[in-house]
This record gives C-alpha cells, sequence and structure tokens, in this order.
C-alpha cells in the first residue's frame, strides 16, 4: 500500500451509521453514473492520483491527473473498486488517449451498435476539449477510437468558450445521443453563454451539428442533463461571482445546482431555480460543486462530490474529494425541491449477496484497511476490517473461503456477523502465501434474516476474495 493508502485507511472513516461518502477510501470526484442491468457503475475523476504527488502538502491542482476510477455496486451502499482507467497519453505512457494532457469529469453511455452494447466514455482534456473512449464493457479496456479531441476549439461555436470541459451525455428514447459541455465566466457572470449543446452522430464519437448556445444563468461548470416525463433538464453548478445587487428567481446562489428545462434536448432551455445546495451548506466544507442524476429501480437519485473526508483527515491542503448519494425528489408538477443531502445517505436497495465470490475491495465501511492498486485489501492494523451491509445470511452458511494474493504471508482472516467483536466471531483462517484457504462456520438458515458481516485481517495479509459457503 501507498502512503496516501495507509493514511486513508485510518483516518477516513465514516460513522457506521452513515453511507455518504459513498466512496470513502479513495479520493474521487466529479461522478458520471452509468446503470447497466442490475449494477451502477460511477466513473470519477481520480484525485488520488494528484494526491499522491502532492502528499497533500499541495492544494489540488489537477494537473497531474490522468486516469479515471471505477466503482460497482448492486445495492448504492456496498461498493467495489474495479480500478482506473489510463485515459490521458501525454504524462501516462499506459494512457489511451495519446494526445490527451489529462482526463477530468467523465461522462458514459451505453448504446447498442450494430446489435452489440457499446460504452462511451467522455472526458475533459483538461479545460481544452472533450475527447472520447470506446469499450465493450462498462469496465473496459477502453480504448481510443478517433485518436484527437471529438471537441476542440476549432470546433464551431466552441472558440470563445472559456472552459471546454464538464461533458455530460445523454441518450434519448430514440437511439439518438446529446453532448453537453462548456463552463467558466468571462466578462458578464449573470449570463457567461459558455454552456453548449450538440446531436451526436449515430456512432457517439462524431458531432452531428453545430454546438448550441446555452444562455444557463451564472453558470460557471458541470453540465448535467436528463428525461424525465416529456422534460429534459439541463442541470449545472452556478458560479462564484459576487450578486450584488442582482436579485430574484434568476438569480442563483453561489456554486449551487440550478436547473434549466426545455421540451427539445437541444432546447431552448428555461431557468427553473436550484436543487442542491452546495457541501459547504450542507457539510461545512465549501469547495465547487459537481452531480451526476440518475435512475436506478424506479428511483432517482443525485450523486455528488464533497471535501469533509479531507478535512477529517487534517490535510495540510485541500481540494480533494469524495463522492456522495443521496435521494433525488421530483415534484408532481415536474419542479425539483432542494433536495435533502445527508451523512446518512441512501438505503440499499437490495440485499447483498454474499454466496458468490465477492472482491475483497467491496465495501460499505472501513477502519484500518484499504484497496492497493491492485484491487486487493490490505491491513495496517491486525484488526483492519471491512464492513459489508445488509447482507441476504438466510440460507445460513457452513464454511468461510478466502483468496490471497501473492503479497500474503502468515495471514489471519476473521469474520464477523453484526460488529466486530469476539462475541459475534463466526470463524478464522490461517493463511500462507497465494492460494485458497476455508474454515467450518456455524450460521443457521433463518428466512429472510440479514447482517451486517466484517472481515478483519491482520497486516501480514494481502486478500483478494471471500465467500460464504
Amino acid at each position: 500500500m501507498t502512503e496516501l493508502q495507509k493514511l486513508m485507511a485510518t483516518k477516513a472513516i465514516k460513522n457506521p451509521a452513515e453511507n455518504n461518502p459513498a466512496i470513502i477510501h479513495k479520493f474521487s470526484a466529479d461522478p458520471a453514473v452509468l446503470v447497466y442491468n442490475d449494477t451502477v457503475y460511477i466513473y470519477a475523476t481520480n484525485d488520488a492520483q494528484q494526491a499522491e504527488i502532492t502528499k497533500c502538502k499541495e492544494d489540488n491542482a489537477y494537473n497531474k491527473i490522468t486516469n479515471l476510477n471505477i466503482f460497482s455496486s448492486k445495492d448504492l451502499v456496498n461498493w467495489t473498486d474495479c480500478g482506473e482507467i489510463a485515459v490521458a497519453g501525454k504524462q501516462n505512457p499506459k494512457g489511451a488517449a495519446k494526445w490527451a494532457n489529462n482526463s477530468w469529469a467523465p461522462a458514459i453511455c451505453t448504446k447498442k451498435i450494430n446489435g452489440k452494447d457499446k460504452f462511451f466514455l467522455y472526458f475533459a482534456d483538461n479545460g481544452s476539449g472533450i475527447g472520447v473512449l470506446t469499450a465493450d464493457s462498462p469496465t473496459g479496456p477502453f480504448t481510443d477510437p478517433i485518436g484527437k479531441q471529438l471537441v476542440a476549439r476549432s470546433t464551431p461555436n466552441c472558440a470563445k468558450v472559456y472552459w471546454l470541459f464538464d461533458p455530460a451525455v445523454f441518450v434519448d428514447d430514440d437511439g439518438t445521443g446529446y453532448l453537453y459541455f462548456g463552463g467558466g465566466v468571462d466578462k458578464d457572470p449573470a449570463h457567461p453563454k459558455s454552456g453548449r449543446c450538440v446531436k451526436l452522430g449515430d456512432d457517439m464519437i462524431s458531432l452531428a451539428g453545430t454546438p448550441e448556445e446555452i444562455d444557463a444563468p451564472w453558470l460557471f461548470e458541470d453540465s448535467g442533463i436528463n428525461k424525465i416525463g416529456n422534460k429534459y433538464y439541463y442541470t449545472y453548478c452556478s458560479n462564484w461571482a459576487e450578486r450584488g445587487d442582482a436579485k430574484g428567481p434568476d438569480v442563483p446562489p453561489v456554486a449551487v445546482i440550478a436547473y434549466m428545462t426545455s421540451d427539445s434536448p437541444l432546447g431552448p432551455f428555461t431557468y427553473q431555480g436550484y436543487t442542491l445546495q452546495n457541501p459547504g451548506t450542507l457539510f461545512g466544507a465549501w469547495g465547487n460543486n459537481h452531480h451526476w442524476i440518475f435512475q436506478f429501480k424506479g428511483k432517482h437519485y443525485i450523486a455528488f462530490h464533497a471535501q469533509f473526508v479531507e478535512k477529517a483527515m487534517g490535510n495540510e491542503k485541500g481540494g480533494y474529494r469524495n463522492i456522495c448519494i443521496t435521494d433525488f425528489k421530483v415534484n408532481e408538477d415536474g419542479s425539483l425541491p432542494m433536495q435533502p443531502a445527508t451523512k446518512s445517505g441512501v438505503r440499499p436497495v437490495e440485499k447483498f449477496n454474499p454466496y458468490q465470490t465477492i472482491p475483497a475491495a467491496t465495501f460499505a465501511a472501513t477502519a484500518n484497511a484499504g484497496v492497493t492498486s491492485k484491487q486487493t485489501l490490505k491491513a495496517v492494523t491486525d484488526t483492519g476490517y471491512v464492513c459489508i451491509k445488509n447482507a441476504d445470511i438466510s440460507k445460513g452458511a457452513k464454511e468461510f473461503v478466502v483468496t490471497t494474493a501473492e503479497g500474503n504471508k502468515k495471514g489471519i482472516v476473521k469474520i464477523y456477523k453484526t460488529s466486530p467483536a469476539a462475541v459475534n466471531l463466526l470463524g478464522e483462517i490461517k493463511t500462507k502465501g497465494k492460494g485458497t484457504f476455508a474454515c467450518k462456520i456455524n450460521l443457521p438458515a433463518q428466512a429472510d434474516a440479514t447482517a451486517d458481516i466484517y472481515i478483519q485481517l491482520n497486516t501480514q495479509s494481502e486478500l483478494e476474495s471471500w465467500e460464504l459457503k
């Protein structure tokens, strides 16, 4: 484990009753969400990459970020670290886009092309343009299909956009794709006119028109797009400019998520108000605001980032963010109320299934244990653990099985029900080297039973996966 991974393992700890941040073990920002089959995938700016270089002794300047993070969940509470996508190739020889300096603020979608699901990952090459990568699965491998920026300064109606970044993507019911991007303030903070929207080609890697201006009041960054009912909702983060004497229903507070609606995906959009406060108002940690609204199992949610974890860690400098999720409400008339963002977060949408191979980098919470760059689990104390919430234990279990990695030595892995207290111990496995090891446990079957499960390991352990049988 790196020094940052060890630091986060010991300092980035949330209350057991809290589900926010959803992703606590790794600095990640600017969430983009893909719902595919029965799984939610989050793609995010890899603030941890910048933090590894700066040791959190410098403010996050984003200039060293070339990878994007991926996480997945079936219940919105227990998340699996799926690793990183090497995107920008100028600073990273493994980067798929050899022309790109950075990879920030991703956007993600899927579309069936020639009868097969394809995945399209759009990203900001700092503020200079938008790139696109493609893959045949949500976790890649991702490749560069065009070898250049999809949106650049040379793109019509884009030369004067202050920041060509922060893409959002949307595939309408008829299969047509649309891209939204832009931001920044030049002379008029009330009407920056730096937002853009454009129809994509059928291949999703070309533009099928000229980007059109979105006159979003007090726009700063962070385009979002959703279709709710028959309306199209364009959402964005308002800017930090002093409002002065500007007042009225079309003047949002600083750095909140505002929204506009239209009957067409390309507008014109009409300003309606704002729906998510800045994380500083919510949690006391001010910073930029970036969001993604999504629907899963019949309900709407909003993912966003906040900076209260870095403050709890006592970082010397700031700007390193973590992802949160909260319920997203829509009024009957289609208007959007203020969203109830809290540290308690969302409730699990289903029971967690432990009767299958579970990647060790899967958990709702952790203490003194962290995820390595290989997505293995290691502890920094002999009582490090991860917590799996709301596990389905109705079938009972007779065996606890773990698979260890190459770095495993004289490992000890324990499993607990309810809490990591001795009275709740179900079983213990002693391991040595890489391999699969098991122990007998006695967990009786009980209809509809659920419990939190704790996997505890000593510092000699390096865990790849586990399961109940």
